[in-house]
C-alpha cells in the first residue's frame, strides 16, 4: 500500500511540474518560431545556404560585426577588405546588400579611382554603380574612416 501511494504521489507531483514547466516550453517554442520563421520557411539551395553562411559564423563568430547603430545594417567582414552589409530593413532602402572591396591591389595594377562616382551618405547608391571611398574618408555603412581605399556596389533585391 506504502509503493503504491508513494508511486501516485510521485506521478502527481511529476505531473504537476510537467504542467508547470510546459507553457513556459510552449513560450520557447513560440519566441524560436517567431524568431526563425524566415529560416524556417525556406527551402532547398536557399536552406542549404543560410545554413552554410551559419556554419561560418558559428566557426568564426567575430566576422558578424553589428552595423545597427550606424546604418542599420549587419556587416560580414570575411577579411582583406572584403564585406558585404546587410539592411535589416530591406523594404525601406534600396540598398539591401552593399559590397565593399579593399581597392589598393586593383589601384596598384592599374585602376584609375577617379573614373568612379564618389560614395554617397547611406540611402544615396544607385544599385548596380560602382562607386569610391578615398583611404581616410568616412564611410557611411560603418559611421568610421576605412583604413584602405574602398570599392562599393549596392544591390536592390525587390
Amino acid at each position: 500500500m506504502r509503493r503504491i501511494l508513494f508511486l501516485l504521489l510521485t506521478s502527481l507531483v511529476t505531473g504537476r511540474l510537467l504542467a508547470a514547466d510546459q507553457p513556459q516550453s510552449e513560450d520557447e517554442l513560440t519566441k524560436l518560431k517567431r524568431d526563425y520563421a524566415d529560416v524556417l520557411a525556406l527551402e532547398g539551395t536557399s536552406k542549404r545556404e543560410i545554413l552554410a553562411i551559419a556554419r561560418i559564423l558559428r566557426a568564426k563568430p567575430e566576422i558578424a560585426i553589428d552595423q545597427t547603430a550606424a546604418s542599420g545594417e549587419y556587416c560580414f567582414n570575411s577579411g582583406h577588405g572584403t564585406m558585404v552589409h546587410f539592411a535589416t530593413q530591406p523594404e525601406r532602402t534600396s540598398e539591401d546588400i552593399v559590397y565593399e572591396f579593399d581597392v589598393s591591389g586593383l589601384i596598384a595594377a592599374g585602376l584609375d579611382p577617379s573614373r568612379l562616382q564618389q560614395l554617397p551618405e547611406r540611402g544615396r547608391m544607385t544599385p548596380g554603380t560602382w562607386y569610391f571611398l578615398a583611404k581616410g574618408q568616412q564611410d557611411p555603412h560603418h559611421a568610421h574612416a576605412m583604413p584602405a581605399p574602398t570599392i562599393a556596389i549596392a544591390v536592390n533585391i525587390k
